[in-house]
């Protein structure tokens, strides 16, 4: 970490980056990783218009968790019988579960969840293939390619928040595409950030 500024604003970014501390030397820099803060992308562009930006996978999975938070508690407060309620209950951390991680127990309970909330298992299908995506070892031109199908499946939803975040990966797709030739992320960053926010919190 070579730096912690005050705020996102992208004027903040730039005069950092036009003028770094003592010792940061930046005229070698070729590629950044940046959350999908527009005002970051906007901001390294300004002062270095030809640097590869990689919008950071983390952030992308990170998103889509949020979605799937925000449809699941939709469902659950339409839950119009207790039934229904039941079937709903305990899905936080099912619906993030990677495949390889289920158990026989998870595994049956998605099934009943294709036939009771067919977009909840969808939207974990959807994950999935997300978080395979990220994997394959591939160019950016063909990631494009596989990225826009992935897009018209998360659309045929039908969701609100599933085509937000369809439209956000849409203006960033060139970014997100960057990470299949330079595979950077920021997540040494993230885990440091979570770490001293977990301690700050921590009571004294």
């Amino acid at each position: 970490m070579l730096d912690i500024l005050p705020d996102r604003q992208k004027e903040i970014l730039v005069n950092w980056l036009t003028a770094p501390p003592a010792g940061i030397i930046l005229s070698k820099l070729t590629f950044v990783a940046t959350d999908l803060w527009q005002h970051y992308r906007a901001g390294v562009h300004s002062v270095f218009p030809n640097l590869a930006v990689v919008a950071d996978l983390f952030h992308v999975v990170q998103n889509l968790h949020k979605v799937i938070h925000e449809v699941r508690r939709q469902a659950q407060a339409t839950a119009k019988t207790k039934t229904e309620r039941k079937q709903l209950k305990g899905l936080r951390y099912l619906l993030l579960k990677n495949r390889q991680n289920l158990t026989k127990k998870d595994t049956k309970r998605l099934q009943e969840l294709e036939q009771s909330h067919s977009h909840l298992h969808r939207l974990w299908e959807l994950r999935q293939e997300l978080q395979e995506w990220y994997e394959v070892r591939t160019i950016p031109e063909f990631a494009r390619v596989t990225l826009a199908q992935w897009l018209r499946s998360a659309r045929q939803l039908e969701l609100e928040a599933p085509n937000k975040f369809c439209q956000t990966l849409e203006s960033w797709q060139e970014e997100i595409a960057n990470f299949f030739e330079h595979r950077i992320t920021s997540g040494f960053v993230e885990g440091m950030n979570r770490a001293s926010r977990a301690k700050a919190e921590q009571p004294k």
